[in-house]
């Protein structure tokens, strides 16, 4: 298997669906829209894209399987397995605003080992196979510098819904306003890659799903990134909690913001 035609192929398939998204945004209706849960919503956009993921990546890896966000096909265990998210930052697609992206990554034997995110609104193809070959349209790309929290500049979520250890991270960060710049962008799988390609220095999420990260997670870990769940293990992808940064400040967001 050459993962490096492999992925030629699925940037062309993120970018096909990427058009999809955007035609169907300058389309949609409020009556296009659905609630999952509170904050949660889902479109028939979210669902027809997904389909056209499943039926083109699997033409590339006849044998592999899929874990998708909304289901269109069920999950069983493979050698290979594609985890993709075909709308991520759906309530931003609804609202006319961005980012909004699509996200596929190919996962062998528990190990991801190919990456895509595409950001249709500004043309940003994100795309890593192999540790220290991440590429932003082409062009390789690496975390940034920064080695303190003072200055920095942060992304984080805000879960659907808040637990006690939730609402402490979110104190412990407001803490933070005063000596570094936090955004919320909206789109987990997006703001990953910004802290891959040096944008930002790090991003903070819990309550995510394997489909919000794992495309994103290994183009940063390509690009020397460090990711963790809120207790510093690599169980980052299954476990809802993430911490991804450019590695130098990673000690110290886990210090003072994860506590």
């Amino acid at each position: 298997m050459n993962l490096n035609i492999i992925c030629i192929e699925v940037e062309k398939i993120a970018r096909s669906v990427g058009e999809f998204l955007k035609e169907e945004q300058a389309k949609l209706r409020q009556s296009d829209i659905e609630l999952k849960g509170t904050r949660n919503f889902v479109t028939h956009i979210d669902m027809e894209a997904e389909k056209i993921l499943v039926e083109k990546l699997g033409k590339l890896i006849s044998d592999a399987t899929f874990l998708t966000e909304e289901g269109t096909v069920s999950y069983a265990e493979g050698k290979y397995t594609w985890i993709i998210d075909p709308l991520d930052g759906t309530t931003n697609y609804i609202h006319g605003d961005t980012p909004f992206t699509v996200s596929i990554a190919l996962m062998k034997d528990k190990e991801i080992i190919l990456g895509v995110v595409y950001d249709p609104i500004v043309d940003e193809m994100y795309s890593a196979t192999e540790k220290g070959k991440a590429t932003l349209n082409g062009n390789p790309i690496k975390v940034s510098t920064h080695n303190t929290l003072t200055n920095g500049y942060i992304g984080f979520g805000i879960p659907y819904s808040l637990d006690q250890r939730g609402e402490k991270i979110l104190r412990n960060a407001i803490e933070q306003f005063r000596k570094c710049s936090f955004r919320i962008k909206g789109s987990a799988a997006a703001e990953i890659c910004y802290v891959a390609c040096g944008r930002s220095d790090a991003y903070f999420h819990s309550g995510l799903s394997p489909w919000d990260v794992a495309a994103g997670t290994f183009i940063l870990k390509c690009a020397g990134g460090k990711s963790t769940d809120f207790s510093g293990s690599n169980d980052y992808i299954f476990n809802k909690e993430l911490v991804a940064s450019n590695g130098m400040i990673h000690k110290e967001i886990m210090k003072q913001i994860i506590g």
